[in-house]
């Protein structure tokens, strides 16, 4: 059983839809009519299948939509305070009203529609496919539609509601990381009896114990020195900060015990190990943390550093967090971002959450405060696998996740947003209906800031020469993916669509991404093959301000594409529009004109308009502007085809009008340039990193080179290494080349044999680290001589 809609109304921003109240043809469902026969409709916001990204700007309600699922599912929690303040109904007689809820469910089980049907009285081969759950003011009533098509409804109450198996939500707390060290008594510890043992005031009460050694001369000093032990001494007391303490410490024991899997037993042995036996205790931990290290796997999530592994360090009688990252150096988490301990909070909170069995929901607010853009990419990765389990055993789970960031926004799967506004006055909070249709143009507001796809952000950019290419490109690799397919798509969360303007100003564009810095991004073009397209092409090949910026092999031409694996309506591939069907454009335009002309007129041109027949050599947007025009009802003003326009019109019929065959004559036809731009992409990523890589790695060369001109040691060798191998931030065949030949000059050169004493054969050494540097470019030449 899922959730697909959430309706709310009078609840504390959510007042009641007050857009489809006012308007004149507006049909209201049973529930949206008041006594009295007033129509008040429920705001409503549906609910994706596997994910729900709710965005707006502050005070717009985004956290309590999350609190309104919650009241909606368990039905507690509905308090007269939060019915909504600027609600005519808000009162302070006798009767005081409290928040309503409700919710469309669907894809029911057979026992559950075996449910409702006997709740409301259905016959027993009554089909039913969803039904609908309200709570109102004063009762609980489940909605159904007849036979008949007509609303049956029947009032239930909490016994009968208990029949239903409604599905249940849990949380990932975003405000709760995981500590720097948990004491071996807490995890040994029974759950009702488990105090604070902070290992920073512990260690305060030994210090001041040390620092005053005349306390324990005799008796006498003893008892003097009572107000000062007792003063230092680390208490128990119960406070704000202590119950924050106890919940990272609980997240440490289901880490510990729930996600590794260590039995308490071996906690208990520890414990006594440390008293007798230092190595024994030793040998313990380093067997947790190989039950750690298996349970997380965490290079699969954190793609910010692959070696990167959390591990267990005993200090006496704590148990600390250790964390080693791609340089091989130790961190505690305090010596770390605090976004790594946060991020660890909420991969373990999502590894040991343990399944009810039924229908579940995650519901997460605000989980990008603590998060770098790469640290919130890695947690879409975790949203992902919650909601579409790679293990068949694991039951998927409904998403649904507030924030404020663009970089948690999945820019594959733009029906995934729902944008919040809030109106003015008594109008309350809205859902905005069209975020993702209108190029993400409502997201701009509810961040509080522009963000649009532009140079610099994405770690690849694709240039192109208009908007209407950006619209194609993105809307149909998203249409694909929603359609199951993930191969022949862009990844649109790692590549920045950036539209020029026109095909002149592309140069200057790619002039200001890679000519004026020392990092540049990676940089991909997509040109048409028109004539202007072939002379930018020949400009941007040529250099622009005497630099070339990028390699001929990034620059693209649509007509580039082999045309035999391509189904046209065209003689010529010139622009991205050609890969369009001459019948999905006919559609796109009846499409274009019923938004921007009166109905008579578009229903003229509809009729009209029978077909599309490019001329040789002629691009199919100028047939179809042409036919637009022939077929206007009036000659004198006829239809002017916008090319943004047209191109969403396109987006809209192949995903709701185009027959089957034409929805795969379209998306198969862009697989082709998909597939294309995706190579050209890992291509110049992959030289980009390599580029930069080698450009690092030879200044660090030669620096180290100035510092030991004539001589040096083993251990200034070790940590010019080090610094070497931080330098690589990826897993690349380049890479890791580069690590694979920084293991032979450790060895060749005995580096961890007397460190401070001086390389034998500092020549031979200067000639290694030379070819070290050129790795990554000599492993990707075609002739290796």
């Amino acid at each position: 059983m899922l959730l697909k809609t959430l309706y709310v109304r009078f609840y504390k921003s959510f007042n009641y839809d007050y857009l489809r109240k006012s308007a004149t043809n507006a049909v209201p469902d049973p529930w949206d009519v008041l006594e009295g026969g007033l129509f008040y409709p429920f705001v409503r916001i549906p609910m994706e299948k596997q994910i729900t990204t709710v965005v707006g700007a502050n005070e717009s309600g985004k956290s309590q939509l999350l609190a309104a699922i919650k009241c909606l599912l368990t039905g507690s929690a509905i308090e007269r305070r939060d019915f909504c303040r600027y609600s005519a109904f808000f009162s302070v007689g006798k009767e005081m009203a409290v928040p309503e809820f409700g919710a469309e469910f669907g894809d029911l089980g057979d026992d559950d529609a075996q449910t409702i049907r006997a709740l409301t009285g259905l016959d027993a081969d009554a089909e039913v496919k969803a039904f609908w759950l309200f709570r109102f003011n004063k009762r609980t009533i489940i909605y159904v539609t007849g036979a008949d098509g007509d609303w049956v409804e029947k009032s239930v109450n909490a016994k009968a509601l208990e029949k239903i198996t409604l599905p249940t939500f849990f949380e990932i707390d975003a405000k709760v990381p995981l500590p720097d060290s948990v004491p071996i008594d807490y995890l040994i510890a029974p759950k009702s009896s488990k105090t604070l043992r902070p290992r920073s005031r512990l260690l305060g009460f030994v210090e001041s114990l040390i620092d005053n050694p005349d306390w324990f001369t005799s008796k006498e000093t003893v008892t003097k020195a009572a107000d000062s032990l007792t003063g230092v001494y680390p208490t128990y007391e119960s406070g704000r900060d202590d119950v924050f303490l106890l919940s990272r410490l609980d997240l440490a024991e289901k880490l510990l015990l729930g996600v590794a899997g260590i039995d308490k037993s071996a906690f208990e042995e520890l414990r006594e190990a440390v008293k007798t036996s230092e190595g024994y205790a030793n040998g313990l931990v380093d067997k947790m943390n190989e039950r750690l290290a298996n349970a997380l796997n965490f290079p699969k999530w954190w793609s910010q550093d692959s070696d990167f592994s959390l591990y267990l360090t005993l200090r006496d009688f704590d148990l600390v967090f250790t964390v080693r990252d791609r340089t091989g150096s130790d961190y505690s988490f305090s010596e770390r971002s605090g976004g790594m301990s946060y991020f660890l909070s909420y991969f373990v909170q999502y590894l040991s959450h343990k399944p009810t069995g039924g229908q579940e929901i995650l519901l997460m607010d605000e989980p990008d405060a603590y998060l770098s853009m790469l640290g919130q990419q890695d947690l879409l990765a975790i949203f992902s696998d919650l909601a579409a389990p790679a293990d068949p055993d694991k039951a998927p789970v409904q998403v649904v996740y507030v924030t404020h960031s663009p970089f948690l926004i999945d820019k594959n799967h733009g029906e995934r947003i729902r944008v919040l506004e809030k109106g003015d006055a008594d109008e309350g909070t809205r859902i905005v209906s069209n975020a993702a249709r209108n190029h993400y143009e409502p997201l701009r507001s509810a961040f509080g800031a522009f963000v649009a796809e532009t140079t610099f952000i994405g770690n690849c950019n694709l240039m192109l020469e208009g908007q209407a290419d950006q619209v194609l490109l993105a809307g149909l690799s998203s249409l694909a993916r929603r359609l199951g397919s993930k191969d022949d798509t862009l990844d649109l969360n790692t590549l920045s669509l950036v539209p020029a303007g026109s095909a002149e100003h592309i140069p200057y564009m790619v002039y200001l991404a890679r000519g004026r810095d020392v990092d540049t991004p990676a940089i991909v073009v997509l040109l048409d093959s028109d004539k202007e397209g072939q002379d930018i092409a020949a400009e941007l090949k040529k250099g622009y301000r005497d630099r070339r910026l990028i390699d001929d092999e990034f620059v693209i031409g649509v007509g580039d594409l082999n045309a035999a694996t391509l189904t046209l309506s065209t003689d010529t591939l010139q622009e991205t529009e050609d890969l369009i069907p001459a019948e999905v454009a006919v559609l796109a335009i009846k499409r274009f004109a019923a938004e921007v002309l009166s109905a008579h007129d578009a229903a003229a041109l509809a009729v009209s308009l029978t077909s599309i027949e490019p001329d040789p050599g002629q691009k199919l947007f100028r047939a179809a502007e042409a036919a637009a025009k022939a077929a206007s009802p009036h000659a004198e003003r006829p239809l002017r085809l916008d090319k943004v326009g047209f191109a969403r019109a396109i987006l809209d019929v192949v995903e709701h009008d185009a027959s089957d065959e034409l929805r795969t004559r379209t998306l198969d036809n862009f697989a082709v340039l998909f597939r294309r731009l995706d190579k050209a992409q890992r291509d110049a990523m992959r030289k980009n990193n390599r580029d930069r890589t080698s450009k690092i790695l030879n200044r660090l060369r030669k620096n180290f080179i100035k510092d030991n001109p004539k001589a040096v040691t083993r251990r200034a060798v070790e940590e010019f290494l080090d610094t070497i191998l931080a330098q690589l931030i990826d897993t690349s065949p380049e890479a890791e080349t580069v690590r694979d030949a920084v293991r032979r000059v450790r060895a060749d050169f005995e580096l961890h044999e007397e460190p401070h004493t001086l390389v034998d054969d500092y020549d031979g050494l200067l000639t290694r680290l030379e070819a070290l540097v050129y790795e990554p470019v000599r492993q990707v030449q075609d002739d290796p001589a």
